[in-house]
């Protein structure tokens, strides 16, 4: 490294989190990766063992919710004759239980638009991950659909510490080895990871710059990293493009969720169904937490899909089809429920299964009311679509009825933020059409009113101009 661009430590290192602004000559390294690559563990190793910040955990689920940024206390960049500060800022795991990979994607780019520029990247990965599953060949293509140079690229290879057995330990070394020497040379590609690691990252990606390193989660293992890089560059702007490539890679990320989270609420209704039949309470409760983790991941799923905007070609109408889909799981539970309860004989040792499956009745219906509602609320479905909100009531009288609870429904609604405008946003109602119409009636008559002003204007206008020269004559033939 040149002694005028250099790492310099001044004492003992440790971390402090930062809220407040960076100034604006900093490095400030941006750390990627799935969760439980040991992102937040490098951030803990360099705070030392008397700084614990309690961001690191042992499950699937990503502990950092949020973009965080730290601050490296005691080690700063030399550059020429200005020391700059050295900024790590964390990010939520990829690959997460709950956060789909576009509102980990948007939290990054607001962070990035509020905070500044990204001097480095380093993409965390775990060097026991001898096998490369779909999901994170692409994970790897989103990372690669960033836009971070090659130069400004380091690939860290963690849980080296946790490989005790020698057999383990020959394995990732010779992985290491492998990866390394393919990234620096050539070309035979070993496990599918590292043939996805290299046609994913980019071969001449890496062996224009980007390095790899291990990290043996301690303090002096992360230090050396950091003052191992090779270059450190200007910062410079980069964001996940939510376009072209990376549009279409989230976005198919978001449907897989919705998909699999789908079958999961299909898979909890089907066995709440049988235990209409064969009571079990404890099963019941663990079904029914279940049915409200899968509902609430839904609810933020589809909310992802339908702020994602314009959806890519092709999937116009996934978004109605994924309300849909919860809405007639719902109505199946609700009408089984029903027909459990009539063919329950009326005896009296049956009355508190009746009370029991009543109140069942009563929570599914209300439920069934908030599904549908909320497909109403997402408006008409596209052209291409067979069904909508239609296919949920195939008799008439269902369809007026329940075109009367939801008219109400939006209605209350209003009244507890009251405003005209807020009319206008009754989708498909008849309150909403007259207002719309007549909104449209009051611009129009203003836009005519303001017309015919300007009309009489321009008029007068002309005949006072008209009137100046016939003055003027006048004028001069009574001098």
């Amino acid at each position: 490294m040149s002694q005028k661009n250099k790492i310099v430590q001044t004492g003992e290192v440790s971390m402090e989190r930062w809220s407040g602004e960076m100034q604006q000559e900093s490095i400030r390294i941006l750390l990627l990766g799935a969760t439980g690559s040991g992102k937040s563990s490098f951030i803990e190793a360099l705070a030392g063992k008397d700084h614990r910040l309690g961001i690191t955990g042992s499950t699937l689920a990503s502990v950092t919710q949020d973009v965080q940024a730290f601050k490296v206390v005691n080690m700063h960049l030399l550059w020429y004759k200005s020391v700059q500060p050295l900024f790590i800022v964390d990010t939520p795991g990829f690959l997460d239980s709950k956060m789909s990979e576009l509102q980990i994607v948007k939290r990054v780019n607001q962070w990035i638009r509020t905070s500044g520029k990204i001097s480095y990247v380093f993409y965390f990965c775990r060097i026991t991950d001898t096998r490369l599953p779909g999901s994170a060949r692409r994970l790897m293509r989103i990372i690669k659909s960033i836009g971070v140079k090659h130069e400004s690229l380091a690939i860290v290879t963690s849980m080296w510490d946790t490989i005790w057995r020698a057999e383990a330990l020959k394995r990732a070394e010779d992985h290491f080895l492998h990866l390394e020497d393919v990234i620096w040379k050539v070309a035979w590609f070993w496990y599918r990871y590292l043939t996805f690691l290299m046609s994913l990252l980019g071969q001449d990606d890496i062996k224009n710059g980007a390095a790899i390193v291990k990290f043996w989660n301690t303090q002096s293992s992360a230090i050396e990293i950091l003052a191992g890089v090779r270059e450190w560059v200007y910062s410079y702007d980069f964001a996940f493009l939510l376009y072209g490539n990376t549009n279409s890679l989230v976005y198919s990320e978001l449907l897989d969720r919705i998909q699999n989270a789908h079958q999961e609420r299909q898979a909890n209704l089907d066995d709440r169904i049988r235990l209409l039949t064969s009571c079990d309470p404890d099963l019941e409760v663990i079904l029914i937490a279940s049915l409200r983790d899968v509902d609430d991941r839904l609810a933020n799923y589809n909310h992802q899909l339908i702020m994602f905007g314009t959806p890519p070609k092709g999937f116009e109408s996934f978004a109605i089809q994924s309300l849909l889909n919860i809405t007639l799981g719902t109505q199946t539970f609700l009408r089984a429920i029903e027909s459990t309860l009539t063919q329950l004989p009326s005896l009296p040792a049956n009355e508190p299964r009746r009370t029991e499956l009543s109140a069942i009745l009563h929570d599914a219906k209300d439920e069934f009311q908030r599904d549908y509602f909320a497909l109403r609320d997402l408006g008409s479905p596209p052209s291409v679509f067979h069904g909508g909100p239609s296919s949920v009531f195939p008799h008439l009288s269902d369809r007026i009825k329940w075109e009367a609870l939801y008219t109400r429904h939006c209605l209350q609604r209003f009244l507890k933020q009251p405003s005209f405008f807020s009319l206008l946003y009754l989708p498909n109602t008849v309150v909403g059409f007259i207002c719309q119409w007549i909104l449209i009636g009051f611009i129009f008559r203003f836009m005519f009113y303001f017309f015919i002003r300007y009309v009489l204007w321009l008029f007068n206008c002309f005949v006072y101009l008209a009137a100046v020269p016939r003055g003027l004559f006048r004028l001069v033939g009574c001098l």
